[in-house]
């Protein structure tokens, strides 16, 4: 029932919108300057209310619309530079684990291919002569 009605509302307005005496208004320069102006003062309206409804959100000290999406991109400007500082110490991670396994493989071919120190000879005996006794 609603859509027939939205149905038979939609054709009424197309055919008065198509009718010469319709066509005739739109075309009339001084309603058009009527709607440009009544376009420019709700623009106007708007702005001018904008700028009291900061003003006394800077006099009571209140958080506006601006301050939190200035927020909102602080945060998110510093999210995006943790996950990118948490990249680079994972990498750096990494590449310190890389970098001791091929220091303990070097340490270990180092190991393998150096020969044994020969082991310390024990120290002979003085001996004694007749003399020192």
């Amino acid at each position: 029932m609603l859509n027939q009605l939205k149905d038979i509302a939609a054709k009424q307005v197309s055919k008065v919108l198509a009718s010469d005496a319709t066509l005739k208004v739109i075309a009339n320069p001084q309603l058009q300057q009527a709607l440009v102006a009544a376009i420019n003062l709700r623009a106007e309206a708007r702005d001018l209310v904008e700028k009291r409804v900061k003003n006394l959100a800077a006099s009571f000290e209140l958080v506006t619309r601006d301050d939190v999406a200035k927020l909102r991109r602080s945060i998110r400007d510093l999210e995006d530079n943790l996950a990118e500082v948490r990249d680079q110490l994972d990498e750096a991670q990494h590449e310190l684990t890389r970098a001791r396994a091929v220091a303990d493989q070097a340490e270990a071919a180092h190991a393998a291919a150096a020969p044994e120190a020969p082991a310390a000879k024990p120290k002979a005996k003085p001996r004694r002569t007749k003399a020192a006794e």
